[in-house]
């Protein structure tokens, strides 16, 4: 740490000051997705988990909300000239067109995934997941289109682990996959 970001944290007595500082890269790189500027996947299980809890954890005369994970895999990607590009123009639109509770992020091996919480009703769900398909469904710039496959489970107060919805919403999109382009399926169990 250099002295003059010391100088911003500590007065002349000595004593912590209540100023914000700007946090250095190297903290906030595991956040965030350097090149399409969403959030990590690590930081997105996390706000999951911490939604899970905070459904999990509500009174019982409250009635809990529902939570869509949703992974989201553009098949065809590598057959564009800048992948990146499509990636950050798709994020630009579901930041735009989404709710900003959402948790929108990049992913490991999926291409995106997206928390939806507080959702109640299945028309709720279905009309949420329509919009998301309508972004991913309307041309590019350059007018090309994605093809998309999507996976979805549903925290409904039974899952009260992150990474169970997301192993749930993987084997969706797996299905999803197998079934041919542009299908959204939802995990049942069997």
């Amino acid at each position: 740490m250099d002295d003059e970001e010391e100088k911003t944290r500590v007065n002349h007595r000595g004593a912590v000051t209540n100023e914000l500082r700007k946090p250095r890269r190297e903290d906030t790189a595991c956040m965030y997705d350097d090149e399409s500027g969403l959030v990590s996947y690590y930081l997105f299980e996390d706000r999951l988990q911490t939604a899970i809890n905070y459904e999990s954890h509500k009174d019982v005369r409250v009635k809990r909300d529902k939570i869509v994970v949703l992974g989201i895999n553009v098949e065809n990607l590598n057959l564009f000239d800048s992948p990146e590009s499509i990636i950050r123009e798709i994020a630009v639109r579901m930041k735009i067109y989404l709710p900003s509770n959402y948790t929108l992020a990049r992913g490991i091996r999926y291409t995106f995934w997206l928390m939806m919480p507080r959702l109640n009703t299945g028309e709720e769900i279905d009309l949420e997941l329509a919009r998301v398909r309508t972004i991913f469904r309307t041309p590019l710039k350059n007018n090309e289109r994605l093809v998309t496959s999507m996976g979805a489970s549903i925290y409904d107060g039974e899952d009260t682990k992150a990474k169970s919805l997301v192993e749930k919403a993987i084997i969706a999109l797996q299905r999803a996959q197998s079934q041919g382009e542009n299908n959204l399926m939802f995990y049942s169990g069997n």
